[in-house]
């Protein structure tokens, strides 16, 4: 059978049974949507790969000229350097300890009442985090007016060597009081570079 005879059977067939017509066109409908529905897929993946691709990109040009890093790594190694600069050296922990306390001595020295002050210097603490490094723990207390405190608490933070105020405690009523909790912070090392608050 060649293929003219075989094209002229099916329309026999075709034209004998109605049905069939109909069956074949629900399914070349069916083979159309199913066609569509597939297309559809690929176009919704490529939309999806071609939006997360945008989406990289737009990080990626977001990181350009981004040197501000660099230069953030800069101050920070400069501002590390300048705290270290600040931190004081002493051939002892004791002789930390004493010159701290002498420091604070002399900032009792500035009150009116220089019979009230009353100072408690703690021992030495090393600083886990840098070797060779430690902190000492003081407070000062006396009777004095608001003002007076705040004198002494801007010559705390004013100090030339690494002073941090750990507490502060103002008392402006009858009985006129502050205290204040300082951090010091040493480094041992030879006599002959030993450095006061």
């Amino acid at each position: 059978m060649n293929r003219a005879q075989l094209t002229a059977k099916l329309r026999e067939q075709l034209n004998a049974t109605p049905w069939l017509r109909w069956a074949l066109l629900v399914i070349g409908v069916l083979a159309a949507v199913l066609g569509l529905q597939g297309l559809e897929s690929l176009r919704s993946h490529a939309q999806d790969m071609s939006i997360e691709q945008e989406a990289r990109l737009r990080q990626i040009r977001s990181l350009q000229g981004q040197d501000v890093w660099i230069a953030r790594q800069r101050e920070s190694a400069e501002l590390h350097e300048s705290l270290l600069a600040e931190i004081p050296s002493a051939p002892t922990s004791g002789v930390a300890q004493a010159a701290v306390q002498g420091w604070l001595a002399g900032l009792g020295n500035s009150i009116a009442d220089t019979e009230s002050v009353r100072i408690s210097v703690e021992g030495a603490a090393p600083v886990e985090s840098m070797p060779g490094l430690f902190r000492i723990r003081a407070t000062l207390r006396a009777g004095m007016t608001a003002r007076e405190a705040l004198n002494v608490a801007r010559q705390i933070e004013s100090s030339a060597n690494l002073v941090v105020i750990e507490s502060a405690e103002i008392r402006s009523d009858v009985n006129q009081l502050a205290s204040f909790g300082v951090n010091a912070f040493y480094r041992i090392a030879p006599a002959d570079q030993q450095a006061t608050p």
